[in-house]
């Protein structure tokens, strides 16, 4: 009984640092990097998160944010999707990609 009762007070002290890591964890370590903009390297979803980055996506990917999978690939950046795209996000597609994305500076 006496263990039960630590057992439950540990993992409630164990979940209450991890939420307080996921806050820091998530921020960037570098401040440039917040800073940096988008790229076929950017988590989808962050992307996806900017309602320019949202336009880039559906003008160059169209498709992509309506696809019934989004949940499962949205962590993912595109470079890493065209390698299970079976060749749908070709090389060139990521370049325009990328270089769509690089016109967005961020603040605008």
């Amino acid at each position: 009984m006496i263990w039960q009762g630590r057992t439950k007070q540990a993992v409630m002290a164990f979940g209450a640092a991890g939420l307080a890591c996921l806050g820091a964890c998530a921020a960037p370590a570098d401040p440039a990097q917040a800073k940096a903009g988008f790229s076929v390297q950017t988590p989808i979803e962050k992307i996806a998160a900017d309602q320019r980055g949202k336009a880039v996506l559906d003008r160059d990917v169209p498709g992509v944010m309506s696809n019934p999978h989004y949940v499962l690939f949205s962590s993912m950046s595109l470079s890493q999707l065209a390698s299970l795209s079976h060749g749908k996000l070709s090389k060139s597609k990521l370049n325009k990609v990328n270089a769509d994305l690089a016109d967005l500076s961020p603040g605008q």
